[in-house]
């Protein structure tokens, strides 16, 4: 971020930041989770309806360093006139005012076990960090962002996510993937990974994927 000229400081402290980011959303989920039990109001199984009652209810309650906005257009194509992107979650600061590119996505992806939506996760999420046609079409300013997987099914999240670990090395368009690493759990109710990621038109960039258990609080029907 700006004022910062050892790159080495830069990267401390962007790193900083992301957990502070990831820090948030991992608090706010088990609010919202405690809620709906409480409440008896039980999400829909429907990525947009967890997105927006996280964001609406949760995310931005209280005053922060941080402002969560749901579903931002994302780089303008002046030929067509049209945004090629749409983010789910753009997590501004104050250096967005100095610099409109300078702020954090949260891309957001139910995840049920099946191979259908863990191939989502991938070709309609972390892909859109990386495939260069004709741009990315989720910008990476500060070169981390995060990947955040809605479990919406009772299913063992360590497992399914070494399926989509092995998943990219197949899958990935735009990018080379290293292997998740684990950065933090809490019992099974979410998991943390670091993943780091190549790619011609980005340099090196850094994905952090957030699994977290939604399972009992998503409507069956």
């Amino acid at each position: 971020m700006g004022g910062f000229k050892n790159e080495i400081i830069n990267s401390a402290f962007d790193a900083g930041i992301i957990n502070v980011i990831m820090a948030h959303l991992t608090k706010c989920s088990k609010q919202m989770k405690a809620d709906c039990i409480a409440a008896d109001n039980f999400l829909k199984n429907n990525e947009d309806a967890i997105t927006n009652r996280l964001v609406a209810v949760y995310l931005n309650t209280q005053p922060g360093i941080f402002r969560y906005e749901p579903q931002s257009p994302e780089h303008y194509d002046s030929e067509t006139g049209c945004y090629i992107g749409r983010t789910d979650i753009k997590v501004i600061s104050r250096d967005y005012f100095r610099d409109e590119q300078a702020y954090h996505i949260v891309e957001c992806k139910r995840i049920d076990g099946t191979i259908a939506l863990n191939q989502k996760y991938i070709t309609e999420g972390v892909e859109r960090f990386f495939s260069p046609t004709p741009q990315p079409k989720y910008s990476s300013y500060y070169l981390q962002n995060i990947m955040f997987g809605y479990v919406v099914q009772t299913i063992d999240i360590s497992e399914n996510a070494d399926k989509i670990d092995k998943l990219q090395g197949s899958l990935l368009k735009g990018a080379t993937a290293s292997a998740f690493t684990l950065k933090q759990r809490e019992n099974s109710q979410y998991y943390i990974y670091a993943c780091r990621y190549v790619a011609a038109n980005t340099g090196r960039t850094e994905l952090h994927h957030l699994f977290f258990d939604f399972a009992n609080i998503i409507c069956k029907k």
